[in-house]
């Protein structure tokens, strides 16, 4: 935190009731087993867990206790509210109300985790950068990373996730970005939003939460850019990005290296400068030219732009290529999977040299489109020449089906995870790409690691 708290300010501030007085806290913890003698700790609930029912081990153990049910005979201050989640939210919101820098905020389908890493390496080449942690993007995550904020800062970027409507909107409300950008809009969680109309309106929050002043980086490319011009708060400026050269910030002359990682040059309003990414697939100068255009928004020269662009690693889980058994090459493309990601992943792997293999594990959130989605992305397989396709899961069965198609392609499905791999290991050799795809409950990394004997 940039400066401490008390719990009288929060109380003053949103109600509830003080228990024990006050005290100065600054420093936030949210679990049991990590308690922190000098921060407050916040007693949250989940769909599968309530901190409530371990608050006898935290008296005497922080300085204070956020919580919807009184401690009884504790002597530790508390601040009994209605929503101890809503209560993390204000916390972060005062965290956020210290800060005076420029403040980011990323949402998006897929890819917006590398924005966000994208945007990291193109400012922390000259400023002090608060940027979310992994994935700590939702309801409990927005909160830690304002927690984070410390004098020593100049930039804020914030990665915004969602299941379902009104999420972004109130993350929004907690982070008050002034600079936002929709990465895409794609099949993903969509029995959270209904449909992909639904997402496109939930993500759009984003945009239509800004102030007057604040400015909304639009991906022109991307089928809901009307629907998002249409719908932004007067006062905003806009800024366009994509790959046509009638954008503000557009990419000229795309080309792929033996790697598979794309060069390209940035203009911005007519200022071009190169750019060589070392991250794989063409998908990535979209993910760039977003990133570009936020930096942009917030008075970054074009040429350090394209320097930390062609600077940033990268990000685990995501389109790392690692040497596996038998010398094969392994991209791990793991950390999650829509249809969106999936497409751009069979893309990538289409464009490799010599036996080329999928293994795609089950994509969930998918609502009634699920067999649909997983039946396309087999066709799309067959249809790319991809040589194998395994796959791991209920779902994902459909996707062999329609890569099987004819007989051309023997039916690769498997239940067991384990069973994937003995099967998969003798087809490995030098000249052999395996790309590992998968939503996060499939536990695709589980199988990179098999590949790679760990040695990610």
């Amino acid at each position: 935190m940039i400066a401490p708290l008390s719990l009288e300010q929060l109380q003053q501030r949103f109600g509830g009731e003080l228990i024990n007085g006050s005290v100065d806290f600054a420093a936030v913890c949210t679990d049991t087993r990590k308690l922190d003698a000098d921060a407050l700790f916040v007693a949250l609930r989940g769909e599968s867990f309530d901190a409530h029912d371990f608050l006898g081990e935290v008296d005497g153990k922080v300085l204070g206790v956020v919580t919807e049910k009184a401690m009884e005979n504790a002597s530790v201050p508390q601040w009994l509210v209605a929503d101890t989640t809503v209560a993390l939210g204000q916390i972060g919101l005062l965290c956020r109300e210290q800060f005076d820098g420029p403040v980011i905020g990323i949402t998006g389908s897929c890819g917006k985790t590398t924005v966000k890493e994208m945007l990291a390496a193109i400012f922390g080449q000259r400023h002090k950068v608060c940027v979310t942690r992994g994935n700590l993007n939702n309801h409990f995550g927005v909160p830690m990373t304002l927690f984070s904020l410390a004098s020593e800062h100049q930039v804020l970027i914030v990665e915004m996730g969602a299941s379902g409507p009104n999420e972004i909107g109130y993350l929004c409300g907690i982070a008050r970005p002034q600079i936002t950008a929709v990465n895409n809009v794609m099949p993903a969680h969509v029995e959270g939003f209904g449909s992909v109309d639904g997402i496109a309106t939930a993500k759009g929050q984003i945009y239509t939460s800004l102030q007057n002043g604040g400015i909304a980086v639009l991906n022109a490319d991307d089928n809901y850019a009307d629907y998002w011009r249409a719908g932004m708060p007067d006062g905003v400026r806009t800024l366009e990005v994509g790959l046509g050269h009638q954008w503000a910030v557009h990419a000229d002359n795309v080309a792929l290296d033996a790697r598979g990682c794309p060069s390209f040059d940035l203009v911005i309003e007519g200022v071009s400068h190169p750019v060589q990414l070392q991250v794989l697939g063409e998908h990535n100068v979209h993910n760039a030219l977003v990133a570009a255009g936020c930096a942009f928004a917030a008075g970054i020269p074009v040429p350090e732009i394209a320097e930390g662009l062609s600077a940033m690693a990268g990000v685990g889980g995501r389109m790392q290529v690692f040497t596996g058994k038998s010398g094969a090459s392994v991209i791990d493309d793991s950390y999650n999977a829509n249809p969106g990601s999936v497409t751009a992943a069979i893309e990538l792997l289409a464009q490799r040299d010599g036996k080329k293999i999928l293994v795609l594990g089950d994509m969930a959130e998918l609502g009634p489109e699920a067999d649909q989605s997983h039946r396309d992305m087999g066709r799309l397989a067959l249809e790319r020449g991809i040589d194998q396709l395994f796959t791991l899961g209920t779902l994902s069965a459909a996707a062999t089906i329609e890569f099987a198609a004819g007989h051309r392609h023997k039916q690769r499905n498997f239940s067991e995870r384990d069973a994937l791999i003995r099967a998969l290991e003798p087809e490995l050799d030098g000249s052999t790409t395996v790309l590992v795809k998968g939503s996060r409950s499939a536990r695709m990394e589980l199988v990179v690691q098999a590949l790679t004997n760990g040695n990610q």
